[in-house]
């Protein structure tokens, strides 16, 4: 969908969206801010300076309430105030190692996160349709196959298995709370990479930061395959999300967002193609494997997305690194961040 009608479709609509300051959350802030929508942003403020929602600009244009999302039902009052015709949750602990490190507090935040959310907007009458954004790892994923929606879920690793249950948790409450009167989609997405991510433990801000200190990248799952797609690829999702009608159910519509096949590769695949298209030939690479265990193959369907809402990746795997790269070496040359990252959106969308 164009620029154009895509404002035009997303012009002046209210939006609540948790989890706004992180990788996904602060795209989408800055993506529907530029298409004219009004946002309210819920969650913790970013320690490291250097995700975009901590650029000056993304704080003026974004209002944002910095809390836990456990501790939400303290800002019902707000929240009830600025009536959100839309509302997405992103608010999550997103990684796998930390899960490990803080299992606790993992199951805490994405299971009783979405528990708390869900049961402060039982009372706000303005919200039409709620959006769970989970992940592709809430599948019991155990033979490699490509997996689609109807794949029985069962995270085995604690982040993993706290997705599987933010998945169970919206389909309790759809089916036996919400019922028809709100329209509630799950979105399962695959690996996503493009700049603007400086989360620990991920393959693309690590390569940028040991090749801009020039240190050796280490990684530890070298020959894990997964489904890359870029970050555009899911906030082109979100619009079509946002602005179809989907049925009048029962049940939660449940979507995956999945690249074309060529773009499931191995990791150590990816830190090649990175390394050719950035022409980093300084870039080493350690294979230093973790005991703790990751799914080998990710693979994914979004058959059921392209029939339904009419859902096409636009990006090939060479355009979707070549963007990657030409964000992070305009961050490490200065850039402004938040108007060059605008700039890569509206070419995304033009083209």
């Amino acid at each position: 969908m164009k620029l154009e009608l895509l404002k035009k479709k997303i012009n002046k609509k209210k939006i609540f969206i948790t989890g706004n300051t992180g990788f996904v959350g602060s795209w989408l802030s800055i993506m529907l801010t530029f298409f004219g929508a009004k946002i309210l942003g819920f969650s913790l403020k970013k320690k490291d300076k250097k995700f975009i929602s901590n650029h000056v600009q993304f704080k003026k244009n974004i209002q944002t309430i910095y809390s836990d999302i456990n501790l939400i039902d303290k800002y019902k009052k707000s929240i009830k105030k600025f009536n959100p015709q839309i509302v997405i949750h992103l608010a999550s602990q997103p990684l796998v190692l930390e899960s490990y490190k803080n299992t606790k507090k993992t199951f805490l935040t994405n299971i009783m996160g979405t528990v708390s959310l869900f049961e402060t907007l039982k009372e706000i009458k303005s919200i039409k349709k709620i959006i769970i954004f989970t992940s592709d790892k809430v599948y019991r994923n155990l033979n490699g196959k490509i997996l689609n929606e109807n794949s029985s879920l069962g995270g085995i690793d604690p982040y993993s298995s706290s997705k599987s249950c933010q998945d169970i948790i919206t389909t309790t409450y759809k089916s036996s709370i919400y019922k028809k009167k709100i329209e509630i989609i799950i979105l399962r997405a695959g690996n996503i990479i493009g700049g603007g991510d400086w989360n620990k433990y991920r393959i693309i801000p690590d390569i940028f930061r040991c090749l801009y200190s020039f240190k050796k990248i280490q990684i530890r799952n070298p020959n894990a395959i997964r489904p890359w797609q870029h970050i555009f690829e899911i906030l082109n999702f979100f619009n079509l999300a946002i602005i179809k009608k989907t049925k009048n159910s029962n049940e939660p519509e449940i979507f995956n967002i999945a690249p074309n096949l060529k773009s499931n590769i191995k990791v150590i695949k990816l830190v090649s193609l990175i390394k050719k298209i950035g022409s980093y030939r300084k870039l080493k690479v350690i294979i230093k494997k973790k005991k703790q265990y990751e799914s080998s193959i990710l693979r994914l369907s979004s058959l059921n997305a392209k029939r339904k809402i009419n859902y096409k990746p636009k990006l090939n795997l060479e355009n979707t690194i070549k963007l990657t790269v030409n964000w992070y070496d305009a961050y490490y040359k200065k850039k402004d961040m938040y108007n060059y990252s605008l700039k890569q959106l509206k070419d995304y969308f033009n083209n």
